[in-house]
């Protein structure tokens, strides 16, 4: 296109110069013939005579030469307007839409329009500025939910709270194992509260592009033989049997706290929503060229499929329950989704294909290393 252009604008600068030049050469040289022509027909001519026809010759080639000049720099102001200001004007257009939020606005022309990559540009920023339109329009969206469900999930437990201390302060707990029974339940309250603030603020701090997490080279079997070996106790207590297979095993860059919770999250939302009267979970290492492959597989309910990709939207309840916000407030498996990328790693889940939901991690793997286990 720049090619073009200055093709064209040499040869306007070669016309507004060549047109002059070429219609006073051609006025000099008809001037001489008729001057001549007209000594041979006359064949005297008196000074003066001579004079004024040399005036009025110079003066044709003059007015000869506005014209010429006049008309070759009307030529380049041609070609100046078709290279320069019709695609600037366009651009005016276009970007006065932009300025309306008129996002879907696209400069058209011809193929072998000589600025078609100027007006690419354009379009591909317009592309830009709607999809950037669209992810801010979601994200106020999503701050507005967001808002609302914290004020919901702290307001039913502040609820309970406030009437058993107004139950207290009013004397309706008369017995001290009455009184035991409210303050064990503001005590609980309480500690719903506590825990999903803490979830909040992991949360938060996942999501603040200024933290970093302190990544140490682990062995995948080992560190999920000691985890299953220090919690089997624990979840089988909450009706969830642990069971380990390690197929394949590799070096993994993890931060050890953060990995734990993220173990500690899947686990607690697989036993709030087990319906079974025996929970299991199956944890599978299987290594490939590049990633680590950590699949938890239950055998829960499982989760509506339209309903999948949502499970690591932050407040989001695959069974919209909303009465216990202590207990199921939708912030776990964000956490897990967000710890998952800070370890440049991925996130996924599926139904089983008998029941329940797997969840599978994906974490690049420093050292690949074939084992059967």
């Amino acid at each position: 296109m720049q090619k073009i252009m200055k093709q064209k604008l040499k040869l306007g600068r070669y016309l507004s110069i060549g047109i002059p030049l070429i219609v006073a050469i051609f006025l000099s040289f008809g001037n001489d013939y008729i001057m001549l022509r007209s000594i041979r027909l006359k064949q005297s001519f008196s000074l003066t005579e001579l004079e004024q026809q040399l005036m009025i010759s110079n003066l044709c080639v003059l007015f000869g030469l506005c014209i010429a000049t006049f008309i070759s720099n009307m030529l380049f102001r041609m070609i100046i307007r078709q290279e320069l200001y019709t695609p600037f004007e366009r651009l005016r257009v276009g970007m006065s839409h932009m300025r309306q939020g008129d996002y879907d606005y696209r400069i058209s022309y011809v193929e072998n329009d000589p600025h078609f990559e100027v007006y690419d540009d354009f379009n591909e920023m317009a592309t830009e500025m709607r999809r950037f339109a669209v992810k801010a329009n979601t994200v106020d969206e999503g701050r507005k939910s967001l808002l609302l469900s914290i004020s919901h999930d702290l307001r039913s437990p502040l609820t309970s709270i406030l009437a058993y201390v107004q139950g207290l302060l009013d004397g309706l707990a008369k017995t001290p194992e009455k009184q035991r029974s409210y303050l064990d339940t503001i005590k609980q309250k309480s500690l719903d509260i506590e825990r999903m603030v803490n979830r909040l603020f992991t949360f938060a701090k996942l999501d603040s592009d200024e933290y970093h997490p302190t990544l140490t080279t682990v062995r995948a079997s080992r560190f999920f033989r000691d985890y299953t070996k220090n919690v089997r106790e624990e979840y089988a207590a909450r009706n969830m049997q642990l069971l380990l297979e390690i197929v394949s095993d590799a070096d993994i860059q993890i931060d050890t706290d953060l990995f734990l919770n993220l173990c500690q999250n899947i686990l607690d939302n697989s036993v709030k929503y087990n319906d079974k009267p025996e929970g299991i979970m199956r944890i599978r290492l299987k290594a490939g060229k590049k990633y680590m492959k950590i699949t938890f597989a239950d055998n829960g309910p499982g989760v509506e499929s339209q309903k999948l990709s949502r499970l690591w939207d932050l407040f989001f309840r695959a069974d919209d329950a909303r009465n216990n916000p202590g207990q199921s407030n939708g912030i776990g498996l964000a956490i897990v989704k967000k710890t998952a990328e800070l370890f440049g790693g991925s996130v996924s889940a599926k139904n089983g294909k008998r029941d329940g939901l797997q969840i599978v991690i994906r974490l690049p793997i420093i050292q690949y290393t074939q084992e059967e286990g």
